[in-house]
């Protein structure tokens, strides 16, 4: 809830800044994979900005359904108008109310759903050798990892310290995942650990 009112960090024009959450982003994406997400507070567009220093616009989406997207934007009003706390909103959104859904039935059909978007991606658009290029990693066959946020988010943190306790990583210290974590070898990992579960690039 903290992450969806407020503002939220997203890079644009290669600096930081601070922008109202839930704004659609329209993406058009190799392997015809197109549809509308929306922007969420997190740390990627901050620790990427410092580490790989984009120069163009970076942000963390949400790739949610049109009634979803909805309902967080009536919860996200309430919050930041103080009649909700970010407790009693989260409590909200596991037993939404008559009157909040109500609400965003009347919003929805303003705004546009996730079409053929993975449920899960990292995609980079830009210039190579001067020429424009577009670039998506996905994952398949992690239909049930992530429906586990438990595992989602207990599997990839146990790989990247397996990383730590045998001294793959880099220099001690506090640092982002892409500063130090080994991508190769996490994604062996990943596939060892989650059997079924690949990674796919389309370019």
């Amino acid at each position: 809830m903290q992450q969806i009112s407020g503002t939220v960090a997203a890079v644009e024009g290669g600096r930081l800044v601070r922008r109202p959450p839930l704004r659609p982003v329209t993406l058009d994406l190799p392997g015809g994979h197109r549809g509308t997400a929306y922007t969420v507070g997190h740390p990627e567009p901050v620790t990427l900005h410092r580490n790989l220093r984009p120069a163009g616009d970076a942000a963390n989406l949400m790739v949610v359904s049109v009634a979803t997207a909805a309902y967080l934007d009536v919860l996200r009003d309430e919050l930041d108008a103080g009649r909700l706390t970010n407790e009693s909103a989260a409590a909200d959104l596991d037993h939404p109310t008559v009157r909040r859904t109500l609400r965003a039935a009347a919003r929805a059909p303003r705004l546009r759903g996730p079409g053929t978007l993975p449920p899960f991606f990292a995609a980079a658009t830009g210039t190579r050798d001067g020429r424009p290029a577009a670039a998506l990693a996905r994952l398949t066959g992690a239909e049930a990892l992530l429906a586990d946020m438990a595992e989602a988010t207990g599997v990839p943190a146990g790989l990247g310290l397996a990383q730590l306790l045998d001294a793959t990583v880099g220099p001690a210290g506090v640092h982002a995942p892409e500063a130090v974590i080994d991508g190769e070898r996490f994604f062996r990992d990943l596939a060892r650990e989650c059997p079924g579960v690949e990674v796919v690039e389309d370019l």
